[in-house]
């Protein structure tokens, strides 16, 4: 493949999955009734009704096409940031695909949230992705180093940013280290300046809105998942704002967030502790003796009572659906043998 595709994010694990004359081009954006994508001479609309075979398409998947300019396939994935969807029904949904580093934005006022930070992080460590923390309007505190210190002692050795995405100086540290073809996530709460860093990066005139006084949150103003070119030769995917971040089937990111956690769990008396009230817990000696946060074993109890049980009604959904096509092709299986097929 030549050089162009590398701009857009071509790597050696789409490369080996197909022939050197290949017709591929990168998903930009994702809409109800059409996608756009560009390869290596432009930007096309691809018609989701007629192409067919792109059911759960995501910004940042590389398609197969060919000659005559039929979809054939979905290179597969190098990583996908999933979530579980929201609403009541549970399956997952993909945000991204392909991705290098995740920004997790959030700003230096009521919305911070050391929760919803590991959370994010689980997401990140889940599928290899590398995440970064993103502090924004860091000129409406006196205090910005303390917000640092709390997002960085979430995850060994995450690199957190602290930016007025208002001056082209504090994003210094951030843009500098954008490398050509390199497709970097931003995914945040709405309102706390995603857009903003965007445009402020390169992104081409990303709306922007206002916040509430009251909880410093905002509404939304990125509607569809888009994915820019940045004058550093990056790209950008930007998110809507994400208002409810479910995780399912995330145990190997939570272990990596959650290691401090788990390497004292090692040093527990039982192998199955609780970390409640049995003797010998090495967890709770940590808690009680200032080590480690009790707000960190409180937190990582309730994530994976949340991506178990997300899990499991997944995995029934699975099950019901496997057990209608049987009965299906049961079904049709009896049809044909009293026709004599």
């Amino acid at each position: 493949m030549t050089a162009d595709l590398e701009l857009l994010g071509w790597t050696a694990a789409e490369s080996a999955q197909v022939p050197g004359d290949a017709i591929v081009a990168r998903v930009f954006a994702v809409h109800r009734s059409e996608i756009k994508v560009r390869g290596r001479v432009a930007f096309k609309r691809v018609d989701r009704a007629l192409a067919g075979g792109l059911d759960g398409v995501a910004v940042g998947d590389w398609l197969q096409f060919s000659p005559d300019g039929a979809l054939l396939r979905i290179l597969d994935r190098r990583n996908a940031i999933t979530r579980k969807a929201a609403g009541e029904h549970v399956h997952r949904q993909v945000l991204s695909a392909n991705v290098d580093r995740l920004l997790i934005v959030t700003s230096c006022n009521q919305e911070f949230s050391q929760r919803r930070l590991e959370r994010y992080l689980v997401l990140a460590c889940d599928c290899d992705v590398v995440p970064e923390i993103v502090l924004t309007k860091v000129d409406l505190t006196d205090d910005a180093a303390h917000y640092a210190a709390q997002a960085g002692g979430l995850l060994k050795d995450v690199r957190v940013h602290l930016v007025n995405a208002l001056d082209a100086a504090s994003l210094h540290t951030l843009s500098s280290t954008i490398r050509v073809g390199e497709t970097l996530a931003v995914v945040g709460s709405s309102g706390v300046g995603k857009s903003t860093l965007g445009n402020a990066l390169g992104a081409p005139n990303l709306e922007t809105g206002d916040i509430r006084k009251m909880d410093d949150k905002g509404r939304h103003t990125t509607t569809v998942r888009a994915m820019f070119e940045l004058p550093s030769g990056g790209l950008l995917i930007d998110n809507p704002g994400i208002r409810e971040l479910q995780l399912t089937d995330c145990e190997h990111g939570i272990a990596r967030v959650f290691s401090d956690v788990f390497e004292r769990a090692e040093q527990c008396q039982f192998l199955d502790c609780q970390h409640e009230t049995e003797p010998g817990c090495a967890v709770r000696a940590a808690v009680d003796s200032g080590d480690l946060p009790a707000r960190r074993l409180d937190s990582l109890s309730e994530l994976r009572d949340e991506q178990a049980r997300n899990t499991e009604i997944l995995e029934t959904k699975r099950r019901r659906s496997r057990d209608i096509g049987h009965k299906f092709r049961k079904l049709n299986w009896s049809k044909r043998a009293k026709r004599g097929q």
